[in-house]
């Protein structure tokens, strides 16, 4: 990340990150200015729109990670209650096309043509740039699938050669997905060397292959109630090539010190009007079990000095009534500049093992790879091994073979906080743990399955908008998506 911002300015100076005239090869005519944006740059400035759009950057805080956060009540607001209490249907999901994949796949288009792979190659192989190419790819579309179910895929980077592009049911884009993550596997070359403009893995391949295999278990367990014979080759096939053996391994998006390539929590809490803080349903649970993750989770409530949730889901008018001292805000180490977003961890792949174990698809011990699961939480957030023994010992911790649901699904939600994407993803296939929605829900709404389509592809892309809505469902967020069953 300490070469972010060299990337970035080089890269804005060339060319700008959102808008670029012919997929960056039109060639510039002066011959004292450079001539083409190295992939180097481009993978560098597509990273961090992604990441951007995903899960914020400096003053941009309210993206989809933070969505899924408030929908899980890890974090509930203080002032503006409307995502809390489901009062907006409707999130755009248009900039991460135009903006980040746009540019994943023309990294892929230039180390693929024969006429500009060998400038590309300046960058890095060419195999492992579109290698990870593929696998960034792969990550924000199931993301995209997960929110909102049916979408643009197969034709959604066409451009201007296709400016409606049709909706993809979920399952064709699950299973291609999945494929997508096996060919980049298979076509990292770890002896051709590193790629340069990499801000999330710095061009270790070996870290890359470990992510597509991790990240391909992950998409197959969430096919379990929807299609279980493929999830459970799925799932043996990643975890028989390798997952992640550690929390070193972990796939991180290091924020940089600088204005403004910082965690956007930073300036939430440093820097601006506060107008969030940890939920009652978190606090109240985690002290309930006495959870030694508490302290890095949370703060104590300034002028009470201990913990207390802020009511979730509550009208304007309660939430301002109350003041942010007399609340738990997050730990100080989330709101630092560089607190990192996570894209996968070694504690949820011990989870989804925990989980192919008792399903009966690996020859493990479920129990043992759950009790793992929570160590490696521990360990990633900093919470002492030493509480570990006394803490699984716990009735409402300890490992219940007659309801292995239920315990991944409890223990995991904790293990993912901060991780609001896919802590939503993973509540709604569990069916644990057991939330209740909003008491100032909208309209009596529950905690909703999925966000609605943007206002925009209803007026620019109305013919494909409803055929996906024919097929999936109503336009609303008690839709439940494919693999929601």
């Amino acid at each position: 990340m300490k070469e972010l911002t060299t990337y970035l300015l080089v890269f804005a100076l060339t060319c700008s990150l959102s808008a670029c005239d012919d997929g960056f090869e039109e060639m510039n005519e002066d011959p004292n200015n450079p001539t083409e944006v190295p992939t180097s740059y481009i993978l560098a400035g597509a990273q961090t729109n992604l990441m951007e759009e995903f899960f914020g950057l400096y003053n941009e805080a309210f993206k989809l990670n933070l969505l899924g956060m408030r929908y899980m009540q890890y974090w509930t607001s203080t002032l503006y209650t409307d995502t809390d209490r489901y009062v907006v249907i409707e999130e755009d999901f248009t900039p991460i096309y135009h903006k980040g994949l746009r540019d994943m796949q023309e990294i892929i288009n230039l180390n693929s043509d024969p006429e500009t792979a060998a400038r590309a190659a300046f960058s890095g192989p060419n195999v492992n740039q579109i290698a990870v190419a593929r696998i960034i790819k792969a990550w924000s579309f199931h993301n995209l699938t997960d929110i909102w179910g049916d979408i643009p895929y197969s034709e959604a980077l066409l451009e201007s050669a296709n400016v409606t592009p049709t909706y993809d049911p979920q399952e064709e884009i699950y299973t291609d997905l999945i494929n997508e993550l096996d060919e980049a596997w298979s076509q990292i070359d770890e002896g051709a060397g590193s790629i340069e403009g990499d801000l999330i893995l710095s061009g270790d391949m070996a870290k890359w292959k470990l992510f597509a295999q991790s990240l391909r278990l992950r998409l197959g367990m969430r096919l379990t109630e929807a299609k279980p014979a493929m999830a459970q080759e799925v799932v043996v096939d990643a975890i028989t090539k390798g997952v992640f053996e550690s929390n070193a391994d972990n796939v991180l998006f290091t924020y940089n010190e600088q204005v403004p390539f910082v965690n956007p929590w930073y300036n939430e809490f440093h820097l601006e009007t506060i107008t969030l803080a940890v939920s009652n349903t978190m606090i109240d649970k985690l002290m309930a079990l006495g959870d030694p993750r508490l302290p890095y989770f949370a703060e104590e409530a300034d002028a009470l000095g201990e913990y207390i949730g802020m009511p979730y889901g509550v009208n304007a008018a309660i939430a301002g009534s109350i003041k942010n001292e007399e609340v738990s805000l997050p730990a100080d180490q989330i709101t630092t500049p560089t607190f990192p977003a996570v894209l996968q961890s070694y504690s949820e792949v011990l989870f989804l093992k925990s989980e192919a174990a008792a399903r009966g698809w690996i020859a493990e011990d479920a129990e043992e790879l759950y009790a793992d699961a929570i160590a490696a939480s521990f360990e990633q957030w900093g919470a002492p091994a030493s509480d570990l023994a006394t803490y699984l010992t716990q009735p409402e911790v300890a490992y219940d073979p007659t309801n292995f649901r239920k315990s991944i699904g409890n223990q995991k939600w904790l293990a993912l906080y901060t991780q609001g994407m896919e802590a939503w993803s993973e509540w709604r296939r569990l069916d644990y743990p057991l939330l209740m929605p909003a008491p100032d829900a909208a309209a009596g709404r529950d905690i909703p399955r999925r966000k609605g389509y943007p206002i925009s592809e209803i007026s620019l892309n109305r013919d494909n908008y409803e055929e996906a809505i024919a097929r999936q469902g109503p336009d609303v967020m008690s839709t439940q998506v494919w693999w929601d069953q």
